[in-house]
């Protein structure tokens, strides 16, 4: 450890206002840690895991507080447990530290009220690095929390066969302007073509035309080609989405026989844009679902159908479904919907309030 150290804890927002407003704080004194200048990554681990965490990664929820070398001496000791909770006094506090300018904004006005300077910049860069490494372990928790329902034991921790960690597919699904390699293999091109694949075949959303859809715009963004300059591919692919425009979509029934025959055309076409678990109906339920899941649309029953439907050609599949899919609702969402699944009959939700 350095020669210069300082005792810090981090409190929540509401612990702050506490106090700053009563002048003292009922904590554990293990809360506090030392702390070294620059702060370590083992002691940032430390002084950030005992705080209390309200909203994972929420920078407005944190302050970090320094405090004089007596902070013990002056604090008083609880009588209820004296051993261990002492009430942390506002004047044992040498400054006040934001970890980040949404925080130092939040913050300011009850600063100011109190006379306090808030300060910015030393715990910025440790806390972010740790608030992510956080929420990457709550994303993959929910991911596999989600996955068991389905009686999947899978190590998300594992690498997929093609590289891609499932920490990789999960931030994909949840930003898809997250940039993995700079040549992307087809999970990564798939993931961050969703948008604006579902926004160019919303015109057939509700049909079975859709999967037709999905996959000329599947098959021009990863090959850069436009599948339907072919005269032949054209007229086949048109007189298909001419039927399947009438049919409605369905996560479990079988394609019309055009339906099957355009996409089969497509895949042989252009075989090189699919792989084991990047098949076309993969492919039509991703951006399916990926998108009513980005939205707050997402169907519980039909996530199930779907994922039912997938494993009928690949388990893989399937798990790519489920992975994305609770990387694009984020862990507390990814939770209540692993909640509300009953296998055979999946309970609604209400996303507005989430």
């Amino acid at each position: 450890m350095a020669d210069t150290t300082t005792f810090a804890i981090a409190i929540t927002s509401a612990e702050w206002r506490s106090l700053i407003g009563y002048g003292d704080l009922r904590i554990s004194k293990r809360r506090v840690q030392q702390v070294s200048e620059p702060i370590t990554p083992k002691e940032s681990g430390r002084l950030f895991a005992w705080m209390p965490t309200t909203v994972l990664g929420d920078e407005n929820d944190i302050v970090v507080l320094e405090l004089a070398n007596d902070w013990l001496e002056i604090s008083t000791r609880a009588p209820s447990h004296p051993g261990e909770l002492i009430s942390l006094s506002r004047s044992s506090v040498l400054s006040h530290h934001c970890v980040g300018p949404s925080s130092l904004a939040y913050l300011s006005g009850d600063a100011q009220r109190e006379g306090i300077r808030m300060q910015m910049g030393r715990y910025q860069s440790t806390w972010a690095e740790w608030a992510a490494e956080q929420i990457s372990s709550q994303q993959l928790a929910a991911a596999e929390h989600l996955l068991k329902g389905f009686e999947f034991e899978i190590d998300l921790n594992k690498k997929r066969p093609d590289g891609y960690r499932w920490q990789d597919i999960i931030s994909l699904a949840h930003n898809s302007k997250t940039v993995i390699r700079s040549r992307p293999k087809h999970v990564e091109s798939l993931l961050r073509s969703v948008r604006e694949i579902s926004s160019s075949v919303s015109g057939v959303h509700s049909t079975e035309a859709f999967n037709i859809a999905v996959n000329v715009e599947w098959v021009a963004a990863r090959s850069g080609k436009d599948p339907l300059r072919n005269v032949m591919m054209r007229e086949q692919v048109d007189a298909a989405i001419a039927v399947a425009r009438d049919l409605p979509w369905s996560a479990t029934q079988h394609w019309n026989a055009s339906t099957s025959e355009a996409i089969s055309a497509l895949e042989t076409a252009f075989p090189k844009v699919y792989s084991d678990d990047i098949r076309p109906d993969t492919i039509a339920h991703i951006v399916r679902l990926v998108m009513a899941a980005k939205e707050h649309t997402l169907l519980p029953k039909d996530f199930v159908m779907s994922m039912h439907k997938l494993i009928e050609h690949s388990r893989q599949a399937e798990v790519l479904l489920g992975a994305a899919v609770a990387g694009a609702l984020g862990p507390l969402m990814t939770r209540r919907l692993a909640r509300s699944l009953d296998m055979n009959n999946p309970v609604d939700l209400d996303w507005t309030d989430s």
